[in-house]
C-alpha cells in the first residue's frame, strides 16, 4: 500500500510526501515510489515533526496500527486527518480521547476497501479500472517480489507474515 500511496499523492499534487519503512533495507526501494523523505518506523514521530519544523502534516495514512496510530495523531497539524487503513502490526487497538481530537482540531477516519466495495460497487470498479490504467500507462509502478501459483498461496502468506518481502506478492490463478 505504501508504494502506491506515495506515487498517487505526488500525482494528485501533494507537495512534500513523507513515508515510513519497517527497516532501513526497505528505504532504497521505497524511495522509488515518490517520497521526498523516508523514516524508519521507530523514528517516525520525531523525524516527521523535525522535517515539518514542528508544524506536523496534513494527512497520515496508517496501515500499521498499534502504537503507530497514536504517533500518527501526534504528528498531525491542526485540521490534519488520520486515515486508518489497516492493522498490519497485529497490536491491540489504541484508544484515544475524542475530546483530545476535538480540542486539537484533528480528524480521524477509517477506510477498508472490502466494506466500501460492498456498499459502492460501481464507484469501486471505476476506481480499480483507473488504478490499473495508471499502472498500464506506467504513471505509477509496483515492485513485484514474486509470483506464486495458487497452490503455493500458503508459502506466500508465510513470507508476508514473516515480513520477508519487499514489494508485492502475486498469486497466479
Amino acid at each position: 500500500m505504501g508504494g502506491f500511496l506515495g506515487q498517487v499523492a505526488k500525482r494528485l499534487g501533494a507537495g512534500k510526501v513523507l513515508g515510513t519503512v519497517g527497516n532501513p533495507e526497505k528505504a532504497k526501494l521505497a524511495a522509488s515510489f515518490g517520497y521526498d523523505e523516508l523514516f524508519v518506523r521507530s523514528e517516525f514521530a520525531e523525524k516527521t515533526l523535525k522535517s515539518t519544523g514542528q508544524k506536523g502534516v496534513h494527512a497520515v495514512f496508517d496501515p500499521v496500527g498499534g502504537s503507530m496510530r497514536k504517533q500518527s495523531l501526534e504528528v498531525l497539524c491542526p485540521l490534519g486527518q488520520l486515515v486508518v487503513v489497516g492493522n498490519a502490526s497485529g497490536e491491540e487497538d489504541v484508544s484515544h480521547s475524542f475530546n483530545q481530537i476535538w480540542f486539537s482540531n484533528k480528524q480521524s477516519a477509517g477506510f477498508t476497501l472490502g466494506g466500501y466495495a460492498e456498499s459502492n460497487p460501481a464507484e469501486t470498479g471505476k476506481a480499480a479500472r483507473e488504478a490499473l490504467s495508471m499502472l498500464a500507462r506506467k504513471e505509477i509502478h509496483a515492485e513485484i517480489h514474486g509470483v506464486y501459483p495458487l497452490e503455493k498461496a500458503a508459502e506466500a502468506l508465510t513470507l508476508l507474515e514473516q515480513k520477508n518481502t519487499v514489494g508485492k506478492l502475486v498469486l497466479k490463478v
